[in-house]
């Protein structure tokens, strides 16, 4: 049996601002996987939510760690962002768009 491919986007973290590499992603519908890597000294991680789906969130890791989150998305807006506290109200955090087929 066939699994669909896993749409994989990459984000880092990087000096010391509360921030990602990308404001914005694009994925289509399906399984997306967010990976952040982590240049920065503080520690982060990368979550998910938003059009109906409840928040996921990976693992929280210091410099040079990989923190992943993996969900399945449907056409709409969804909000990534770092949920150590207060990261994504410093302005940690992107729109993901999934767009409409056709």
């Amino acid at each position: 049996m066939a699994t669909a491919a896993k749409s994989k986007r990459n984000l880092t973290a990087s000096g010391t601002a509360l921030a990602f590499s990308k404001k914005s992603l694009t994925a289509p519908k399906g399984q997306v996987q967010l990976v952040l890597t982590n240049k920065a000294s503080i520690q982060h991680n990368v979550a998910i939510r938003g059009n109906g789906l409840a928040a996921k969130k990976g693992k929280v890791v210091g410099k040079n760690g990989v923190s992943t989150v993996t969900a399945t998305v449907k056409p709409g807006k969804y909000t990534y962002y770092c949920s150590v506290p207060g990261h994504e109200k410093a302005g940690m955090k992107g729109t993901l768009t999934v767009p409409r087929p056709g």
